[in-house]
């Protein structure tokens, strides 16, 4: 199979399993509606709305069975991004017991910087995972506090 990539979005308050499949996607194609997504008047919506998902852009990899994917919370005064690298993961049974197992494993980290995300999809749509994963684990983790010094 060839590099293929296709692309959805959720927008603010679409049910966390609805999505706008928008087919065949490249990396440039992908970063202009990236620049061009209204995020700001997506995370107001989001917050008016308070139930459902934030608005989200996800690209899948047909070839590998990867998908990265960037969400924004926030308001338009302060806001972030959110950004999810999807892939198999062999993971232990009950209680880790058991037989591995493949599963679909989600990592997600913390980021404002808006040219960082850009730069992992880039990386993403050029099968660079080792330099996308090594620049992700340096961000914070989802649901972890850094420590404070």
């Amino acid at each position: 199979m060839n590099d293929k990539f296709t692309w959805n979005v959720q927008l603010a308050g679409y049910d966390f399993n609805k999505y706008d499949e928008k087919g065949e996607t490249t990396l440039d194609n992908f970063i202009n509606e990236f620049d061009k997504f209204p995020w700001i008047e997506q995370i107001e919506t989001a917050n008016k709305i308070q139930k459902g998902c934030a608005p989200t852009l996800s690209v899948k990899d047909l070839k590998t069975g990867t998908d990265f994917w960037v969400s924004m919370a926030g308001d338009k005064d302060e806001h972030g991004y959110l950004i999810g690298y999807v892939f198999p993961k062999a993971v232990k049974g009950f209680f880790g017991l058991g037989k591995l197992k493949e599963k679909r494993w989600v990592e997600i980290y913390l980021t404002q910087d808006n040219d960082l995300v850009k730069k992992c999809f880039t990386m993403f749509f050029n099968h660079d995972t080792n330099n996308l994963i090594s620049t992700i684990n340096k961000l914070e983790k989802y649901g972890e506090m850094k420590a404070q010094s």
